[in-house]
């Protein structure tokens, strides 16, 4: 998979906050937050990872149970090896629950769940059998899990993945067509959120 190459290379960033982090001091849980990250992607028949961009707002119900709400943008060519069929545009606002371990510490690890409505423009390409360019609002299911380093009380930096089973009818037109593509992708989020 071409996302763990780039998984890699956060590795030594995450490693070098763990020590701040592991501190054994305890941590209030803020409440509401708002912030932004980078999101990267890759689809099960994308010909390339491809890197986005993301707002969110976070709310802790208690000190394990938090919801988030989120807006994306991302970016993907569908291919099978032959080459390009489509290029999507796919613009998320999903709802996730999250379910955090050790609240009170700096290193907060969760798990998340949740669905959305993406609104997604495909346009075929290359040897794609289709016609112009079709956009359609889809409801998708996501899950994964994630960590969150908080550096002060008002203050998380957060790293999660997650996989969304996301499935244009523009990919099913190409798979029933008799393509070797799929549908869904994983995408993982570094962000940072700030709370009052």
């Amino acid at each position: 998979m071409r996302l763990l190459p780039l998984l890699r290379s956060l590795l030594p960033l995450v490693a070098a906050a763990l020590p701040h982090a592991l501190a054994a001091q305890s941590f209030s849980d803020p409440g509401l937050g708002f912030g932004g990250g980078l999101l990267l992607s890759e689809g099960q028949s994308a010909d390339a990872g491809t890197v986005g961009g993301e707002l969110h707002v976070r709310y802790r119900l208690t000190g394990s149970l938090g919801i988030e709400g989120r807006v994306s943008v991302r970016r993907e060519t569908v291919a099978d090896e032959e080459g390009p069929l489509l290029q999507m545009l796919e613009v998320p606002v999903t709802g996730t629950g999250q379910l955090f371990f050790l609240p009170r510490g700096r290193l907060q690890p969760y798990l998340l769940a949740g669905a959305g409505l993406h609104v997604v423009r495909a346009t075929p390409e290359g040897r794609n059998p289709g016609s112009g360019t079709k956009t359609e609002a889809l409801f998708a299911l996501h899950a994964g899990a994630g960590f969150d380093v908080r550096p002060s009380r008002t203050s998380a930096l957060h790293l999660a993945a997650r996989w969304t089973f996301l499935e244009p009818s523009s990919v099913g037109d190409l798979e029933r067509a008799g393509f070797d593509v799929a549908p869904g992708y994983w995408a993982v989020a570094l962000g940072v959120t700030f709370s009052r």
